[in-house]
């Protein structure tokens, strides 16, 4: 029996949680909240900070753990750590530093000619005045779930958005970079032992453009993509992982698809939240992901095989669609395999914490998918 540490314990660590307790491994979890709801999953339940590398460090080798392994953003700084300490399979330090931190990505991939927008860190008033060239985004450096991240279109926007951008940064540090025009696209990999595999790429449909926020509202796989293209988003996508030096972990990329190439947006070395890689990969590939990072974790080679060659989306609900999804999922459909119905309410969808639910879908063609949203929506 192995003994997995998993770093988190919030709703989107659930499915991870369930997984180690599934293949009958032991699971150790930690989170500051004590009452998270993975906790009741755990055999043993810490409340200890998911930031918190020493008290980790300590509880890791209290336990003598085999692997470590978190499915959200900031924690990877500590699994790496531990890793380190521990001599234990997962993503090193400098790539744990890199994958949460947006400056440092965009610098080593300008530096290394991989395609990405102009940038600028900002410092202050000053640096924002210099700024002529709307539109443009603008995000903290290290948060996620696209929170405090907006489109500004001229410098009122800008100046006005700057502190609240500022407030969701851990380190204060803000990030401005040209808007780049184009398709969303997300792309799921596993590396290991220096091989990096593509299992799946994302089609993204986000909501929110005319308020400046880019949240996600829908995915779709297999993504509707050319061979050309595929091969574009593919080509740029393992230059960026390369040049990051990724190893040993899952990355989760966000990429945009226009008539100049495909544009790294930002790279995670983690498996991709919005239930795309616990439900959507293995629904239409037969990978199953969550099972590939505990293997990762604890030095197993991944499975990639592909079994199945079907469809795979999830659909959010907002204002707009609320009544139809709730009407439509109170009759019975076998391609809906999962939903959530949360409450609704009036708020801007300005981050994935503020939609009200989701559904998720599985189909033979992608016809079929296409047919489902569209009643949805």
């Amino acid at each position: 029996m192995n003994k997995i540490f998993v770093l988190g314990a919030g709703q989107m660590q659930v499915p991870i949680i369930k997984k180690v307790k599934e293949r009958g491994d032991y699971c150790i979890v930690a989170d500051f909240d004590k009452y998270a709801p993975g906790m009741k999953y755990a055999d043993v339940a810490l409340s200890v900070s998911t930031n918190d590398r020493d008290a980790v460090l300590v509880a890791a080798r209290e336990y003598a753990v085999n692997g470590i392994l978190t499915t959200s953003d900031y924690p990877v700084n500590v699994v790496a750590f531990v890793a380190r300490k521990l001599s234990l399979p997962a993503m090193s330090v400098e790539v744990a530093k890199i994958c949460t931190d947006k400056y440092l990505q965009r610098q080593l991939f300008s530096e290394n000619r991989i395609n990405c927008p102009f940038y600028k860190l900002i410092a202050g008033g000053e640096d924002l005045v210099a700024l002529d060239d709307f539109p443009y985004i603008i995000k903290p450096i290290d948060s996620s779930a696209s929170r405090g991240v907006k489109k500004v279109n001229n410098r009122d926007e800008l100046m006005d958005y700057f502190p609240v951008a500022c407030s969701f940064s851990k380190s204060g540090k803000v990030i401005v970079e040209k808007f780049v025009e184009g398709r969303e696209f997300s792309v799921e990999t596993l590396s290991q032992d220096g091989r990096t595999f593509i299992i799946a790429i994302t089609e993204k449909i986000t909501k929110g453009e005319e308020q400046g926020f880019f949240v996600e509202d829908a995915h779709l796989i297999p993504a509707n993509l050319s061979v050309a293209e595929k091969c574009l988003i593919e080509t740029e996508v393992l230059k960026a992982i390369s040049v990051i030096g990724v190893n040993n972990c899952p990355t989760h990329t966000e990429v945009k698809l226009n008539a100049d190439g495909a544009w790294i947006i930002e790279i995670a070395c983690r498996l991709g939240g919005d239930n795309i890689t616990s439900d959507l990969v293995p629904l239409a590939t037969g990978v199953d992901m969550l099972e590939n990072l505990i293997r990762l974790s604890i030095g197993e080679p991944v499975d990639i095989h592909q079994t199945i060659h079907h469809y795979a989306a999830i659909q959010f609900f907002n204002q707009e669609n609320y009544d139809r999804c709730v009407d439509f999922l109170g009759h019975e459909d076998k391609r809906i395999v999962r939903k959530e119905i949360g409450a609704k309410h009036n708020r801007v969808i300005a981050s994935s914490m503020d939609r009200m639910g989701y559904c998720i879908m599985q189909a033979r063609t992608r016809e079929e998918i296409y047919d489902i949203l569209s009643e949805l929506n």
